[in-house]
């Protein structure tokens, strides 16, 4: 029984997953492309532009849409089982929901491999390629001066455009500081580009804050050694740059660029570990949806399992949005949410087991 049940049960509700991850993920590139074709046609790139807009945001949207289709998919195959009477054949049978539970555990494991495997490696290298592609459209000197600021290992730098790939710097400002605090250079330099382990600094020009020193024409190049790398630049721009795990423990050590508090990539390093617990907790919260009563239907239930998905979708936000600004710790923000819903979830599980 146990070789012809679970491969069914697990089949029957993978399916159903899949089929609203491929539904989700579509409508999310529909409504994104309804936003940016005008301005991909507008750079003359067609639809061949389009299409690789689309093939490039697919990762970031199925990890997206990932959890939800977990709660969904899960949701209408066991209502779809309940409907057939297929679930209470098995609870005649002596298989409960606890049963059903451990014949399913591969599929929000192969989900939790899916989604590693798309947040740690697919979406960062996606991200990078689109905002490569995206500012290659422009040639460099054509782009309109941003100043941005970047806090790195060897000073803070000051750059006004940068190339697509991120190799290539223009009007460059390095500040280095004394022990103290204290601005002890200002280096300038007409253009920075990426030597392959160092910047090559071309027309630089360096001013000592001494009080009376004047500025002092340096050799016309010059190695910079930092931490600063070309997918760095890449990210600046990017509201929430999605790094993988590795990144962000390089990160927090200081052997990468960071932009923002210590506190909000020890946060998301904490997150990235518990991430794929959530498609777990989804087909927890939806296996009640599988018990049906003959009088009242499985109405109540479906929406039950539906609020509770949605809480955890929802409060996981709200402590990720906590951990990333400081305000609790990282451990906790990416914790809090898993193990509650997870406790309410195993609770209405022995609840039906036992009504």
């Amino acid at each position: 029984m146990k070789r012809v049940l679970g491969p069914y049960l697990r089949k029957r509700v993978a399916m159903s997953i899949l089929g609203l991850l491929a539904a989700l993920t579509g409508l999310m590139q529909l409504l994104e492309l309804l936003e940016v074709t005008t301005e991909v046609l507008s750079r003359d790139l067609g639809v061949t532009g389009i299409l690789h807009y689309a093939v490039l945001r697919l990762p970031s949207e199925m990890t997206v849409a990932l959890p939800l289709a977990a709660l969904l998919g899960s949701m209408s195959a066991f209502y779809a089982m309940a409907r057939s009477r297929e679930i209470t054949a098995l609870r005649s049978a002596g298989v409960g929901l606890r049963r059903i539970l451990v014949f399913l555990i591969p599929v929000p494991i192969v989900l939790a491999v899916v989604q590693l495997a798309l947040s740690q490696y697919l979406v960062p290298i996606a991200e990078r390629s689109l905002k490569s592609w995206w500012d290659s459209t422009i040639p460099l000197e054509e782009r309109p001066a941003e100043p941005r600021w970047v806090h790195t290992s060897n000073g803070v730098l000051k750059f006004e455009r940068n190339s697509a790939d991120g190799r290539t710097l223009l009007d460059v400002g390095l500040y280095t500081r004394t022990e103290e605090g204290l601005l002890q250079f200002r280096t300038r330099a007409r253009r920075a580009e990426w030597a392959g382990s160092d910047w090559l600094l071309r027309g630089v020009t360096e001013l000592a804050i001494s009080g009376t020193a004047p500025p002092v024409d340096m050799e016309r190049t010059r190695h910079w050694s930092s931490n600063l790398r070309p997918e760095d630049i890449l990210q600046l721009d990017v509201a929430d740059p999605h790094m993988s795990g590795v990144v962000l423990a390089d990160v927090i050590v200081g052997d990468r660029v960071s932009t923002r508090p210590r506190s909000y990539y020890e946060a998301v390093l904490a997150r990235s570990f518990t991430a794929p617990l959530a498609a777990f907790i989804m087909l927890l919260l939806a296996l009640p949806s599988a018990i049906m009563s003959e009088r009242r239907g499985g109405g109540g239930r479906l929406l039950a399992a539906l609020a509770l998905g949605l809480g955890f979708l929802l409060v996981d936000g709200i402590m990720a949005s906590f951990g990333t600004s400081g305000r609790i710790a990282p451990l906790w923000s990416a914790t809090a949410a898993p193990l509650a819903f997870a406790a309410i979830g195993f609770w209405q599980l022995f609840s039906c087991e036992h009504s």
